[in-house]
C-alpha cells in the first residue's frame, strides 16, 4: 500500500490504525495479493493492449492499444467484478452446514442476507471530501486562491478571521481539491462541521476580452 502524508493524516483525523506489512512478508497481505493475481489472469489478460510477462501473454494488439485512460480502465474494472468476479464461485466461500457447496461472492451476500438479515451500517456521505488532497490557504478579501485558481462562495470563512487549525499555513484553513472536476473546492466548517462547496470564478486578469 502506498503510504503518503495525506493518507496518514486522513486515517490520523478519523481514528484510524495504518499498520504497514513487513517488507518482503507476502503473508501480511495475502488476500490483497492473490485478488492482484486474480485481477490480473481474470481480467488484464484479456485486455488487447496488454504486456504479460511472456509473449504468449500478451494481448492481441498489444502495440495498437497499449494504453487505457484512468477512467475507461477502472470502468472495465468495475464491469469485471460484478459481471464476472462476483457470479464466479470461490473455494473460499463455504457454509458450514453445507460443506459441498461452492458460492460465488454475490450467492454469499445472498445467503448471508437469508440468514442474518440486513445490517444497516452508518457511514458519512460526506466521507470522500476526506480523501481529496488538502490545500492549505488563507482567506483574502475575493475568495481563496488555489494554484492561480479564485474560488468563492456561502460557508467561506470571512477574512481576517483566526484560523483555528496549526497547519503548514500561518493563519490558513484547510481546503479539498478534486484532482478530475477543478470548478469547485470544498471546506468544511468547524464549528458546524458542515461542508461548503466553492466555486471557480476567474480572476480579473484572467478573464477573456470580449
Amino acid at each position: 500500500m502506498y503510504v503518503s502524508q495525506h493518507l496518514t493524516s486522513v486515517c490520523q483525523r478519523m481514528g484510524i490504525s495504518v499498520q504497514p506489512a513487513r517488507l518482503r512478508t507476502g503473508r501480511d497481505k495475502g488476500p490483497v495479493e492473490r485478488f492482484f493475481r486474480t485481477l490480473r489472469e481474470g481480467l488484464l489478460e484479456a485486455l488487447p493492449g496488454y504486456k504479460g510477462p511472456d509473449i504468449h501473454s500478451r494481448g492481441e494488439n498489444a502495440e495498437g492499444e497499449a494504453f487505457f485512460f484512468l477512467d475507461e480502465l477502472e470502468a472495465m474494472i468495475r464491469e469485471w467484478t460484478a459481471a464476472v468476479y462476483h457470479c464466479r464461485p470461490h473455494s473460499g466461500l463455504v457454509d458450514p452446514g453445507l460443506p459441498g457447496l461452492r458460492m460465488a461472492p454475490a450467492q454469499k451476500f445472498e445467503h448471508g442476507i437469508a440468514r442474518a438479515g440486513y445490517i444497516e451500517v452508518p457511514r458519512d456521505p460526506d466521507l470522500a471530501f476526506e480523501f481529496l488532497p488538502t490545500k492549505w490557504r488563507t482567506v483574502q478579501h475575493y475568495g481563496v486562491e488555489i494554484d492561480r485558481r479564485r474560488y468563492r462562495g456561502a460557508g467561506l470563512p470571512a477574512p481576517g478571521i483566526r484560523s483555528p487549525y496549526a497547519g503548514p499555513v500561518k493563519n490558513g484553513w484547510p481546503f479539498q481539491i478534486d484532482p478530475d472536476d477543478i470548478t469547485r473546492s470544498y471546506f468544511r466548517d468547524p464549528g458546524t462541521r458542515v461542508w461548503h462547496a466553492l466555486t471557480w470564478e476567474h480572476a480579473p486578469s484572467m478573464q477573456m476580452p470580449l
